[in-house]
């Protein structure tokens, strides 16, 4: 058995940008990850302005650039016959999560395919369990996913489905709204285009003849009380047409690194350092989570959406990727 200040459950970006903070800040962390990396997994595979500046925060956004991210420019958003063009403030990044995802985890403390199965509360803080190892820790933070296990989560009937194609897009984000559901494709690295949507559960079945298609599922936004510090999607998804999704798993798990590591100097109880995190992650993101429960309900009436979409300022609708 090992002992640590802080476990985290999960090194995608939300685990690995904690573990990363964690470490700078002279935490003693270690982050459990069932995979290996690097490894794909299903992303829109646009870093939105807001999260290019956070892998700028974390040291890491010339190893990026260096790994052929694309800039993206723009977005052209369509639905059925409209088409509107929407030219960014800041650039964004076209980027895998295969890449991404090994680059933001390279360098620091985390155990590979080393699936967490089990956590306890002890009277110092968790007991975690996996085969072949168990940990002990004061602070645990829950980056397990939208799967995870250990975060309940209100789920949706929604699933998403990835692909990749040979051949790039240029600087343009592409997003398309169609009766199954709505996604978009975007240039990454390696001279190829990532493509990414949310469909209906009851719709799924036809798009899966691609081959290479990944899905994961079901999707869930709205996480239930808990008893962990969830980061990233473990703190429920925001809505992909946002894409704010890399963005708010960066910044969910730099936050927590920054409130943890100082509960752990202070002395503070798990709870109260938890609560803090709730209370930032709440005043930091509700209002993106408010667009996205919005703009899903106002999906159900098609002709309005359509035309909030013509008529809504170009500045106006920037504001979703930034």
């Amino acid at each position: 058995m090992t002992t640590h200040d802080v476990i985290i459950i999960g090194a995608s970006l939300a685990g690995s940008a904690c573990a990363r903070e964690l470490e700078r800040s002279g935490i003693d962390a270690v982050a459990f990850e069932r995979d290996r990396f690097p490894r794909a997994k299903v992303c829109g595979g646009f870093l939105s302005p807001g999260g290019v500046e956070c892998l700028a925060r974390l040291g890491v956004l010339g190893d990026v650039r260096a790994a052929g991210a694309v800039e993206v420019a723009s977005a052209r958003v369509r639905m059925d016959s409209l088409e509107v063009q929407i030219p960014f403030e800041r650039v964004g990044l076209g980027i895998s999560r295969r890449c991404l995802d090994e680059i933001v985890a390279s360098g620091i403390h985390i155990s590979q395919q080393c699936a967490v199965t089990q956590v306890d509360r002890t009277d110092n803080g968790f007991r975690v369990k996996g085969p072949g190892f168990e940990a002990t820790c004061s602070v645990l933070v829950d980056a397990a996913g939208k799967l995870g296990r250990f975060t309940r989560r209100k789920p949706a009937h929604e699933f998403g489905i990835q692909y990749t194609e040979a051949g790039t897009r240029g600087s343009v984000l592409d997003f398309w709204f169609f009766e199954d559901g709505y996604g978009g494709a975007v240039s990454v690295e390696g001279g190829r285009s990532n493509h990414c949507f949310l469909i209906n559960k009851d719709k799924l079945p036809k798009y899966l003849n691609r081959p290479e298609c990944l899905v994961t599922g079901p999707l869930a936004y709205d996480p239930l009380p808990g008893d962990y510090i969830a980061v990233g999607d473990a703190a429920g998804m925001l809505d992909p047409f946002c894409g704010e999704g890399m963005r708010h798993a960066l910044d969910t798990g730099m936050l927590a690194a920054k409130i943890v590591a100082k509960g752990i100097r202070a002395g503070t109880a798990y709870e109260e350092i938890r609560r803090e995190y709730e209370w930032e992650h709440n005043r930091r993101w509700s209002r993106k989570r408010a667009i996205g429960a919005g703009m899903r309900e106002a999906l159900r009436h098609r002709r309005l959406f359509r035309t909030g979409l013509r008529l809504a300022p170009v500045r106006w609708l920037n504001r979703i990727w930034d």
